[in-house]
């Protein structure tokens, strides 16, 4: 069966989060997410919409717009003209559209590196998806930070049958000034019943104009202490495309 997608954009530029920052690659970001996290800082990858945008040629920050939904052939020709080596599936999320996924990627992760990003709720979509993906980003939505939620049921059966799959794997956990001490032993939980080797980056939230509520350093000390106890691989970084104002 042939599925169709909604789309939000398509561009390249540099990864700017996680162990994979300042590498080249190729952003597919779907669109539609069905969370609404207050810090949500792709608000436009929210809701489908009747066209997406396209950067024509790539690097050069001008964009074309296409109609929605598009197919997974016409996916490939629109991706022909990109020569990243690494396709980021992003969002909105991606998982939602798994269908879809399931038969576009395949015609990908042969030929080019596949890193998919989730927000880590969809378990069952990611036993469709991680077949044809190289490496999951997943997040894990602390309730006092995201406002959504408590999704830890959801996220321990994703992070199960991610660590299973044999895929790289990293858990992305954005902070604030909100961030509660209860939450935070949650995820070390979470993340220690499954595999405490898992590498976990905290991501102090980038201001957007709709929230501005940021972790304080030494809060944000405070953090990495509590899970660099219990888990040995911990690292601190912000969004650094944000940094270095990059799409």
């Amino acid at each position: 069966m042939n599925h169709a997608a909604y789309i939000s954009e398509i561009f390249s530029s540099i990864q700017g989060e996680g162990p994979h920052t300042g590498e080249k690659m190729t952003f597919v970001r779907f669109a539609g997410c069905s969370l609404g996290c207050r810090y949500c800082d792709t608000p436009g990858g929210i809701c489908s919409r009747g066209s997406f945008t396209i950067e024509e040629p790539p690097g050069s920050a001008r964009f074309d717009v296409r109609p929605n939904p598009t197919g997974a052939a016409a996916l490939c020709d629109i991706l022909a003209s990109f020569d990243d080596d690494t396709v980021a599936v992003t969002g909105g999320e991606p998982l939602e559209q798994s269908e879809f996924l399931a038969e576009w990627l395949p015609s990908v992760f042969h030929s080019r590196r596949v890193l998919l990003e989730t927000n880590g709720v969809h378990a069952e979509a990611l036993g469709l998806v991680a077949p044809s993906v190289h490496i999951i980003s997943m997040d894990i939505k602390l309730p006092s930070s995201s406002g959504v939620g408590p999704l830890w049921k959801e996220h321990g059966a994703f992070l199960e049958k991610a660590a299973s799959s044999g895929k790289e794997i990293y858990v992305k956990i954005v902070v604030t000034s909100r961030t509660t001490d209860r939450d935070i032993g949650e995820a070390i939980r979470l993340v220690s019943n499954t595999n405490r080797f898992i590498p976990v980056v905290i991501q102090p939230a980038s201001p957007t104009p709709a929230f501005h509520m940021p972790a304080s350093r030494d809060r944000i000390d405070s953090i990495v202490r509590l899970f660099g106890a219990w888990l040995p691989d911990v690292r601190v970084m912000p969004q650094m495309h944000k940094e270095w104002g990059i799409l």
